[in-house]
């Protein structure tokens, strides 16, 4: 008996979703290649935000795609369920790259201020991120803004990625340390 992950009517709504964001964002979501949009995501295209991916894309459900700046993403891009990229100033994302569960991707701070005991946001602080090609997010990781990972990383379950990533390498941790030299 063979059990299919995702059945063919699954495919099949999963690449007419991308069809209908490629009609709703025309001009500001650019796919080489038909793609799949999983159940419950979210994109938004805000202002000159833009996406553009370079080949063909898989997003699992609830994943979420917020940009105000620059989205770009290359071939065979996978993301998984309940992850989000948040790009108010740029993120730039290489060619095979897996996203795993729950991680998130923001190259933002809020503005914050604290006056009479009260606190406000106004704003944010950008910073451009970088990840290069090969590499693996796992679960529950996050990626803060500034930040640079080097081709063939794999990037460990709960690893806090604060600061630029050699190539290479095998990191965990919170924040991150180098585990292994690939």
């Amino acid at each position: 008996m063979k059990i299919f992950y995702k059945h063919t009517g699954y495919k099949i709504g999963c690449v007419l979703r991308y069809f209908i964001a490629r009609i709703m964002f025309a001009g500001k979501l650019k796919v080489a290649r038909t793609s799949m949009i999983g159940r419950r995501c979210e994109l938004y295209i805000k202002g000159k935000g833009k996406i553009e991916c370079k080949g063909r894309i898989i997003l699992n459900n609830d994943v979420m795609l917020f940009t105000k700046g620059e989205l770009t993403i290359g071939d065979n891009f996978g993301i998984n369920s309940y992850s989000r990229i948040v790009a108010h100033d740029k993120i730039e994302i290489g060619s095979n790259v897996t996203i795993g569960q729950m991680v998130g991707i923001l190259d933002h701070d809020h503005k914050y201020q604290i006056t009479n005991n009260k606190m406000s946001l106004d704003g944010y602080t950008t910073a451009a991120i970088k990840i290069g090609d090969n590499v693996w997010i796992g679960d529950k990781s996050t990626v803060l803004k500034g930040v640079t990972i080097g081709d063939n990383v794999v990037v460990g379950a709960n690893t806090l990625v604060n600061k630029d990533v050699p190539a290479n390498c095998v990191i965990g941790g919170v924040p991150f340390k180098i585990l292994k030299q690939l």
